[in-house]
């Protein structure tokens, strides 16, 4: 899948600055449970960094409905350009 291997390198970049663990590697599959330091506060800077990468908006239901890297690319993917 192209939106991957586009996105997923972009993400973890933003994932390792925003959670400050430079070794971190996340996957599409990843969630908030898997990874330390994912709360709901790290989602609110991860969106917003995601937002600046992007040059997309997630709205208010959006972003309570962030449960996964997946649900992170599903936003980005509808804003892009086909």
């Amino acid at each position: 899948m192209p939106i991957l291997t586009d996105i997923l390198p972009r993400l973890q970049t933003i994932f390792r600055d925003e959670l400050d663990i430079a070794d971190l590697i996340i996957a599409a599959d990843s969630t908030p449970d898997q990874i330390d330091g994912w709360d709901s506060l790290a989602t609110i800077r991860i969106i917003a960094a995601v937002e600046r990468e992007f040059n997309c908006e997630f709205g208010a239901a959006q972003m309570d409905s962030v449960k996964s890297v997946t649900d992170i690319i599903s936003v980005i993917s509808k804003s892009q350009p086909s």
